[in-house]
């Protein structure tokens, strides 16, 4: 069976793009990059009112945008701007459908997407996995936050080809059960959160237990550890290929078939690296946040868009595979974060994550543990909220949670920052094993 994803036209042509634009000088890319400047401003100033208002406030015209300077008299743009005035920053794109997330930070924001976004979504992921070996066609195993109602947890997708396992009840029992399946199934991926392939391979490692031989494992959708990729090379005797990404779709980063440095792809979106005075980075070993122009996104436009997220220039080629992108030593500042259950289970936060209205009714959030097995889930309301939004929200919650989970709803006025100015998703004051190790992957 042909992979659904290559039966997508959409995510075929700009596969196509994307391998023709491999080979691409730096002075190509930046030709495209201004190009797709001009374009995305354009269509945001003459589509929605926010961006109008915001380019006039600078006296910037995007029929005037000729240089990469000029572009950047336009004023950052915040994940508060689209969470309090969606609206306003967004258009009426044919097929657009509304998701959210609560990122990293705790700040639940809402967008609208369109189904040819996400195809190049998909597609530029894809892209980057090619540079190691992987195709659509591999079989993959996947340990994800996926809610899979079968007796053994796991569920075998045939239109994607790969094998899904739940991380929900992430215990040795099941974890036995999944490695009975991956001999069963021998798949070329192992596809995880970094946090679920940690404690899959301590598991293996532990019990001395031999895992099917793979082509590579593949970590998304949080921070890696050293400590996490040493195991994982280690215990699956292959290469650990890691990503930064986020649901907005404005940045994307991977590493090259040789390096494990991050190369952001320019023809995803326009990336810059601010630092705290508000400067351009431009030295290696630099740090700033990462603000990102997405050319994907059509909906909800995403225009020198402040991610919350940091990253280390090393420089702007990468010297082993030659390609003049823009290349960081690192990520910085996503926490990878869990909670424990009453049982030891551990539960990352991303498998918290909720991509629907859920948390609409919600100033902020954040998860806070003390104790095993105990969670406050603390918020500031909207005047909008109810008790029965309350009720469906702690509801939902435990779905996700588990059983071995006490949660506690307390609202309150406000949610505490970091000492440095940062919303945190999950304060956890119990000892984990690799909290406070310096983070290198995303």
């Amino acid at each position: 069976m042909t992979h659904k994803d290559l039966q997508n036209k959409d995510y075929a042509a700009w596969l196509k793009f994307l391998r023709e634009a491999d080979s691409w000088s730096s002075g190509q890319i930046k030709e495209y990059e201004l190009s797709e400047i001009k374009r995305v401003t354009k269509h945001a100033y003459e589509n929605t009112g926010g961006y109008r208002k915001l380019f006039e406030q600078v006296g910037i015209n995007p029929e005037e945008i000729d240089s990469i300077e000029t572009f950047r008299k336009i004023p950052l743009t915040t994940k508060e701007m689209f969470q309090n005035s969606l609206d306003e920053f967004s258009c009426d794109f044919p097929g657009r459908y509304y998701v959210t997330t609560g990122g990293s930070t705790g700040i639940p924001m809402g967008m609208y997407r369109d189904p040819v976004s996400f195809a190049k979504e998909l597609a530029s992921k894809a892209h980057q996995y090619y540079r190691i070996g992987w195709n659509e066609e591999d079989r993959q195993m996947v340990l994800r936050g996926l809610p899979i109602n079968t007796f053994d947890h796991t569920e075998f997708v045939a239109d994607f080809n790969e094998l899904r396992c739940s991380t929900y009840q992430f215990v040795p029992e099941i974890m036995e059960q999944y490695l009975q399946k991956a001999f069963e199934y021998k798949p070329d991926w192992l596809r995880c959160y970094p946090s679920a392939g940690y404690l899959f391979a301590g598991f293996l490692e532990e019990r001395k237990l031999d895992f099917p031989k793979l082509k590579g494992v593949l970590c998304a959708s949080e921070m890696l550890f050293d400590s996490q990729k040493q195991r994982l090379e280690e215990v699956f005797k292959c290469r650990v290929f890691s990503h930064y990404g986020h649901y907005e779709m404005a940045a994307l980063a991977g590493f090259c078939e040789f390096t494990d440095d991050y190369h952001v792809l320019p023809q995803y979106g326009f990336v810059e690296l601010i630092n705290d005075n508000g400067n351009l980075v431009t030295e290696a070993g630099e740090t700033g946040e990462i603000v990102a122009t997405s050319f994907i996104m059509n909906a909800t436009p995403f225009i020198r868009y402040k991610t919350g997220d940091l990253a280390k220039l090393k420089g702007w080629e990468c010297e082993s595979c030659r390609r003049p992108y823009q290349i960081w030593e690192k990520v910085i500042g996503r926490r990878q974060e869990m909670i424990v259950s009453r049982n030891d289970r551990l539960i990352s936060m991303t498998m918290l994550n909720m991509h629907d209205d859920i948390y609409d009714h919600l100033r902020q959030y954040q998860f806070y543990q003390s104790e095993k097995g105990k969670v406050e889930f603390r918020f500031e309301p909207k005047d909008t909220l109810t008790n029965a939004m309350i009720e469906d929200i702690q509801k939902r919650l435990y779905l996700k949670l588990g059983t071995d989970i006490e949660l506690r709803m307390m609202p309150v006025k406000q949610i505490e920052l970091t000492k440095r100015g940062k919303h945190r998703t999950l304060v956890q004051k119990l000892e984990l094993n690799f909290d406070n190790e310096e983070r290198t992957n995303g």
